[in-house]
């Protein structure tokens, strides 16, 4: 028996419930997306109860008539919410409503679909991995959401973004993508938080300026995870929106970074730092440019795309570890604005600066050692 991975059967029972919403899309919206984006092409509705829709999942539809016996299917109940990465799996677990089944089985049970969907149960959702469970109470619902919230989570989460702010732009999150705004739409409103804050780093003269600079350094920082996460949650995505977010974490960065350098030039009535800042400017600007161009080649606006050939080669020593681990710290963007946050509300923004300047110079060079193993590579 083969499997039919471009397949699928929805059993839409009596009772279910595809239009209830959770997180921004209704149930069946969610559940026929995640098929779409796991490469499903066709699905076939069996049972007496309502169809799901989306008009956004690239579906075609096929008929009971066409299941082939020898085939096997990926069959699972209309009111099913599940981390799509189960879709990906070589074998299914067994506690969950989704299953595998051959199409001679299916046919024999098309009149008694209530057999297989007891077989099925509930499922369950105790993290945001790999978990599933058939959404038909308020108590599912919340659990569905919150494992939905759970699965947002990343490995590659820093430090301070696993601590502090994941859990703070999850919250949010959880109620921006209920507003149906596109998340394009706020990571403007982010992006503009983040300058407000550079507005503020000028003003190093008034204590209160410099904490307001860092409070909403971190903000940015913090809230920048939102609309990645709302992307995510309703299967906006999009090259734009990658883009978007790219360039606004650098204009961000990197106008908080020459505001300090502004502010304390005008404080401590030192030209030369004017010079500092528009010096590490024009390094910060070739670094994204040469980043930028990578991921022009690469069709893609995902800075986290480009292969880190730096740190993925043999551990170094010397100026090369140096710029290894310095690179990998400034790029963890998290850790790192939280450090310059808390300097700004500590009322040390020259520090903050300094940290600032001095971390560029390895992430530039770390940044074009990357590109040239990368052209090496491709060559």
């Amino acid at each position: 028996m083969t499997t039919d991975s471009q397949r699928a059967v929805v059993i839409c029972p009596e009772d279910a419930d595809p239009d209830r919403r959770i997180l921004g899309l209704s149930v069946g919206e969610r559940l026929l997306l995640a098929l779409s984006f796991a490469g499903v092409k066709e699905v076939c509705f069996v049972g007496a109860g309502p169809r799901p829709s989306c008009e956004k999942a690239e579906l075609g539809y096929f008929e009971v008539e066409a299941l082939e016996p020898e085939q096997a299917y990926l069959v699972l109940p209309s009111d099913a919410v599940f981390d799509r990465s189960l879709l990906s799996e070589t074998s299914l677990p067994g506690s969950i409503p989704l299953k595998t089944l051959s199409g001679d089985s299916l046919i024999e049970q098309l009149g008694d679909l209530s057999s297989i969907l007891t077989e099925f149960g509930t499922g369950h959702a105790t993290s945001g991995r790999g978990f599933a469970l058939r959404v038909d109470s308020r108590r599912s619902a919340r659990q569905a959401e919150k494992a939905l919230l759970l699965s947002l989570r990343k490995p590659i989460d820093g430090f301070v973004s696993t601590h502090l702010n994941r859990y703070v732009s999850l919250f949010c999150t959880r109620f921006l993508v209920k507003t149906g705004v596109s998340p394009n739409f706020f990571t403007i409103i982010f992006m503009a938080i983040g300058l407000t804050a550079a507005v503020f780093a000028t003003q190093a003269e008034y204590v209160w300026a410099l904490v307001l600079a860092g409070a909403l350094f971190q903000a940015q920082s913090i809230l920048d995870g939102c609309d990645g996460e709302m992307a995510r949650l309703t299967y906006q995505f999009s090259r734009r929106g990658q883009w978007l977010d790219s360039i606004g974490d650098d204009l961000t960065n990197y106008s908080v970074c020459f505001g300090l350098a502004i502010g304390q030039a005008r404080v401590l009535d030192e030209p030369i730092l004017y010079w500092l800042g528009a010096g590490v400017l024009v390094v910060q600007l070739i670094t994204s440019g040469v980043l930028y161009r990578r991921m022009f080649l690469m069709g893609t606006g995902d800075l986290l795309a480009i292969p880190d050939l730096v740190r993925s080669k043999e551990p170094t020593t010397g100026i090369m570890g140096f710029i290894s681990d310095a690179t990998y710290l400034v790029l963890k963007r998290d850790t790192f604005i939280f450090l310059l946050s808390l300097m700004m509300l500590l009322q040390h923004p020259l520090l903050a600066f300094s940290l600032y300047g001095i971390g560029t110079l390895p992430m530039a060079l770390g940044v074009l050692l990357n590109d040239y193993r990368i052209a090496r590579q491709d060559a």
